[in-house]
């Protein structure tokens, strides 16, 4: 129906991060953009009326700090929770971006596999009312994920900025009753980093690259601008020095803490000796913080006289540090082990050889290694096998869903999948939920 060389399909993939988009067929997104947006106007204009905010999107609308514009997130919980951000950041990527009429293209939207009932149908209310899109499609992240590694049933790890899901895909679908989430993610290792660099005796200066420009005046920035900006920097920084270790942490085999300083953009250096090894251990060991553990060092900045936050033992770790994991938790390995449980028998063993680990989380160095190790020794019998699939590629993985849209959206058995605007006008935006399960 909307097949053909002439007309393809667009493919948008709104992650809590980064929003990507780009044409069917292709090989990678052809625009990703922040999914933060500057909001001008305030939460005061926003109650009164909707249409008196502004919003500044895009790297180049975010990089110069305007008086009174806040930096927010359309995102909670990794779940759309300002649509009208979310509603411009669209449309933003149809006609900033890609230069085209919505009214021209299908449109194949990711969504999470968590995503809620409500949210499925407003996107497809936007995409028809807002947008005109001549055909509509959501496919939840797993699948994409699972169809960019050529499977149709896999069990799919997803670490992205704000969650992380591991989900079971099984022919296509995506198994609610197994599926397991956590806000222990790439975006809550980076605020923890910048917590604890902020903890360091003397505190260094964590200054954006922005305060670097001579045009910029450093007094028109709103703190959640400075925030953001500080949180990019450190994202940077994470993904630079940060490593998983391959053992985990003992007496025998302590944690490394040997000296690591990085270069910031005003030329200061930032020790980070203690941080690289110990905050992605967290996706091993979520307990790492709130107990103390053989083979995990002292942070600098905590001194052995101050006095106990554990009734368990000795405070190893500042209390500030300790309230922002979220309690309780599972490490990666284990969340992949219980999802799998949950699923039916029949399916078990597929789904233990075909662990798909796709997301800009899990481009970690060593994380897909001590991963693959530790699911090893869980895998419950010995006749099973577990093989993990994990792009080596940065791009691959990290736009493992979007690549997994592009593929779907062109193959020719899936043109006759899409809802058309006929179908909308007939069956409302609740259709959506029969022709997109």
């Amino acid at each position: 129906m909307f097949g053909g060389d002439e007309v393809s399909a667009i493919v948008m993939d709104m992650g809590t991060t980064c929003t990507k988009s780009g044409y069917a067929g292709e090989d990678c997104p052809k625009f990703v953009i922040p999914s933060h947006v500057g909001v001008m106007g305030g939460e005061a204009a926003a109650t009164q009326d909707g249409a008196k905010r502004q919003f500044h999107i895009g790297t180049n609308a975010l990089a110069v700090p305007r008086e009174g514009m806040a930096v927010e997130s359309p995102f909670k919980n990794g779940i759309v929770a300002d649509w009208d951000a979310a509603e411009a950041l669209m449309d933003h990527s149809f006609k900033s971006c890609l230069g085209c009429a919505p009214t021209d293209h299908p449109l194949l939207m990711a969504e999470p596999s968590f995503n809620p009932t409500e949210a499925r149908t407003k996107l497809a209310e936007i995409a028809f009312e807002k947008f005109g899109v001549p055909a509509f499609f959501l496919s939840k992240n797993a699948v994409l994920g699972a169809f960019a590694a050529g499977r149709g049933t896999a069990m799919v790890l997803d670490v992205g900025g704000g969650t992380t899901c591991a989900a079971a895909v099984h022919d296509g679908y995506v198994l609610t009753k197994p599926l397991k989430k956590t806000h222990l993610a790439g975006d809550l290792l980076t605020e923890l980093a910048l917590k604890s660099v902020s903890l360091h005796e003397p505190a260094p200066a964590i200054k954006p690259v922005y305060c670097a420009q001579r045009s910029a005046d450093e007094s028109k920035a709103h703190p959640s601008f400075v925030r953001y900006h500080q949180l990019q920097l450190m994202r940077e920084v994470k993904e630079g020095v940060c490593r998983c270790s391959m053992n985990p942490a003992s007496d025998a085999l302590p944690l490394n803490c040997d000296p690591w300083e990085q270069e910031l953009p005003d030329r200061s250096l930032l020790d980070l000796h203690w941080e690289r090894f110990h905050l992605p251990e967290l996706f091993f060991t979520p307990g790492v913080l709130k107990t103390p553990m053989a083979g995990v060092a002292r942070p600098p900045w905590m001194s052995a006289d101050k006095p106990a936050t554990l009734e368990a033992g000795p405070g190893m770790f500042s209390a500030e540090l300790q309230a922002m994991v979220p309690d309780p938790l599972m490490g990666l390995p284990e969340m992949i082990a219980e999802s799998i449980r949950m699923c039916d028998t029949d399916t078990r063993r597929e789904l233990w050889g075909s662990v798909v680990v796709c997301g800009g989380g899990s481009l970690l160095p060593g994380l897909t290694e001590r991963l693959h190790a530790k699911l090893n020794t869980l895998v419950p019998q010995m006749q099973m096998k577990c093989k993990l699939i994990a792009p080596t590629t940065p791009q691959e993985r990290r736009f493992a869903v979007w690549i997994g849209g592009s593929i779907l959206a062109s193959l020719g058995s899936f043109q006759q999948l899409w809802m058309s605007k006929q179908e909308y006008d007939e069956q409302g935006a609740s259709g959506i939920l029969r022709k997109c399960p």
